[in-house]
């Protein structure tokens, strides 16, 4: 049955790419974006922190990785890409999207890609929706979740995320409250469980003047990241779940700056870090001289044919 599931997410997955490539383009934009940072927990970990005396977090470099490509004609749009950070890992995404006057409807598959060497393929699918009143407010909600896994089978995981936004306009400030979900989890022995998470609850403030080839985006906001170890063992005659966690919280500030050099090509630079961070006992903190931070940059080409 899992098998056929994964026929069918494949499937999907061919039959929306055969219309993504065959879509009428009024705009043809392509994005490119990379970065690193070191605010996350060591993945390749099978121990907590918190079942080891003095334990402490320990900042981990990862690498940021988006590649994108967006187009349009009239009401209807797609974006097709791959992405890669340190919680969910690597993941192709492809979806369709229908505009109308007050709202939106969009969805596609997903499949990570090459997360586990038992499971080199993982589909599953991406839903989201929105409304506006343009120029006044806005509410948008989407999520998305790998399917069909046994995650009994060692090697197997799961992806998922959630993002929920709601917002207003004022003279040149886009102003949004936001929350962002995402979890990955692994069975990374036959009797260890392992799941990432990350919670983010922020406000945003993106920043634009008419006729000036700028724009900032300004980030505020807290931020739970997690790392739990699930296992069994044999209590008497009962069997007893067991589940050690660490957890890091932080507030956090980002800043991102774009500049349109011309129609063609816009260029961005981006970077985050804590304001205050915390590790919860009893795991430490890092050492007073971690720096802690993720940066950023990219581009976004307006492909020629997009002009056609």
């Amino acid at each position: 049955m899992v098998s056929g599931q994964r026929y069918k997410m494949k499937k999907i997955l061919f039959i929306t790419l055969i219309f993504i490539l065959t879509f009428p383009l009024f705009s043809l934009d392509l994005t490119l974006s990379g970065g690193i940072g070191d605010l996350a927990f060591d993945s390749g970990r099978t121990e907590a922190l918190t079942a080891i005396p003095d334990g402490q977090f320990k900042p981990t470099f990862f690498p940021l990785i988006l590649t994108k490509l967006r187009g349009e004609y009239g009401n209807f749009s797609y974006n097709i890409g791959f992405e890669r950070d340190p919680i969910m890992r690597n993941m192709l995404f492809a979806n369709v999207k229908a505009d109308f006057e007050y709202f939106f409807l969009e969805a596609g598959p997903i499949l990570g890609l090459f997360n586990s060497s038992e499971l080199l393929v993982s589909p599953g699918a991406s839903i989201g929706l929105g409304f506006s009143i343009p120029g006044i407010i806005f509410a948008e909600a989407s999520g998305l979740s790998t399917l069909g896994i046994l995650m009994e089978t060692t090697g197997n995981y799961f992806q998922r995320s959630g993002d929920l936004s709601a917002g207003f306009w004022v003279p040149y400030v886009v102003c949004s409250f936001n929350v962002n979900v995402r979890d990955y989890t692994v069975r990374e022995q036959a009797n260890l469980l392992i799941e990432d998470t990350s919670t983010r609850y922020f406000f945003r403030a993106d920043v634009y003047t008419k006729n000036i080839p700028y724009t900032i985006r300004l980030d505020l906001g807290f931020q739970d990241l997690s790392r739990s170890y699930t296992s069994q063992k044999i209590d008497g005659v009962n069997i007893v779940r067991e589940t050690q966690t660490d957890e890091f919280k932080s507030i956090f500030v980002g800043l991102e700056g774009s500049y349109t050099v011309n129609p063609e090509l816009t260029i961005f630079l981006g970077g985050e870090m804590p304001v205050y961070s915390w590790g919860v006992r009893p795991m430490k903190d890092p050492p007073k001289s971690s720096f802690l931070f993720r940066a950023w940059t990219g581009f976004t080409w307006t492909l020629p044919a997009g002009k056609n």
